[in-house]
């Protein structure tokens, strides 16, 4: 299914590089400046190792030139059991590193992880607490923890209100936010959250407050930060449908409005992972497309078709660009690999 999928695209580039180049009147030298791009871009690619197994629903972040990497999913899909879900921290230096277990922690996926002021801090997941081949026992976690690199230990932070998994987190200023998610609870009907806090990090006793009730119940959905908002983009909704919708709230006015829906149809919005970089707001989504939020902040566009398509991977800034780690295709599977795409 992935062969066929990149077939695809490379024959409508491939139509649209020809049709340009006749347009212009100059085909051979359109051919060989492509070639030309080309070259140079897998000259310049960093040769990173890759991940030592594939994950998904993970939590990861940069910090400088060290990437970190925590919980997810190591199964099949939609197989779930405590022996397939990671406990460890992962780090790999982006400069002349291998990956090595740095520290061990609760097994969690559809967690978030986020970086600031040197440090690493997790939010939420849920832990399966049945043996493989057991019936499932998912539930959702309201713990949370920084670490930090230079002691490679955890601290625990206080609890989240309310046990969360599916979720995302950013940070913006020195405060940590969350939003969207679920809450499962075994046996029990899993409970769609419909609130959103902040934590302020610089607070000698922190604690999580509440923000204004946002407008929708969304899970595997992104949240990034983006000139002075934050942004939850796409997921599923309540209702098991995926969702385009893209909710803003500003932390001066305490109000959440509806911005403007990603590009595209169906699946496009479930499992995304955004990130701003270079001033742009970026999101990378399960058919391949990178996004990018216009200026004027009115619309998105799609401005690459990346060569692997993930979902519930991570999207990160690295060095001005952005750095895909981990996730899946419903065709091949988990991806191990990294691979880092201009910010265009």
């Amino acid at each position: 299914m992935k062969i066929a999928w990149l077939s695809e695209r490379l024959n409508a580039l491939g139509a649209l590089a020809v049709a340009a180049s006749l347009a212009a009147g100059a085909p051979a030298v359109a051919q060989e400046k492509a070639g030309s791009e080309a070259a140079q871009a897998a000259a310049t690619k960093p040769g990173w190792p890759d991940l030592p197994y594939g994950l998904t629903s993970f939590g990861a972040a940069v910090i400088g030139d060290d990437l970190y990497v925590y919980g997810g999913h190591k199964g099949d899909a939609h197989s779930y059991s405590y022996d397939e879900q990671n406990g460890t921290l992962l780090h790999l230096n982006l400069k002349n590193g291998k990956w090595e277990e740095i520290a061990t922690g609760p097994r969690l996926q559809g967690l978030a992880l986020v970086a600031h002021g040197g440090k690493l801090f997790r939010v939420g997941g849920f832990s399966a607490l049945n043996k493989e081949g057991e019936d499932r026992n998912l539930v959702s976690q309201d713990s949370a923890a920084s670490f930090d690199p230079k002691s490679k230990s955890w601290k625990e932070l206080p609890n989240l209100p309310e046990p969360r998994s599916s979720h995302d987190a950013a940070v913006l200023g020195d405060k940590l936010y969350v939003a969207g998610g679920w809450a499962l609870q075994g046996k029990k009907e899993s409970q769609w959250h419909d609130t959103a806090y902040v934590l302020d990090l610089t607070a000698q006793q922190p604690q999580w407050e509440p923000l204004p009730k946002p407008n929708f119940q969304r899970r595997a959905l992104s949240l990034a930060a983006h000139n002075g908002k934050l942004y939850a983009i796409g997921g599923m909704d309540s209702k098991g449908k995926p969702s385009l919708r893209v909710d803003i709230f500003d932390p001066k006015t305490g109000e959440w409005s509806e911005g403007p829906s990603l590009q595209g149809e169906g699946m496009e919005g479930f499992g995304n992972s955004a990130f701003a970089v270079n001033g742009r707001l970026y999101v990378s989504t399960i058919k391949g497309r990178l996004q990018r939020l216009s200026e004027d902040g009115k619309a998105w566009e799609v401005v690459d078709e990346l060569a692997d398509a993930r979902f519930f991977h991570r999207m990160l800034p690295y060095q001005g660009q952005l750095l895909m780690v981990g996730g899946a295709n419903m065709g091949s599977g988990k991806f191990t690999n990294l691979d880092l795409v201009p910010a265009k």
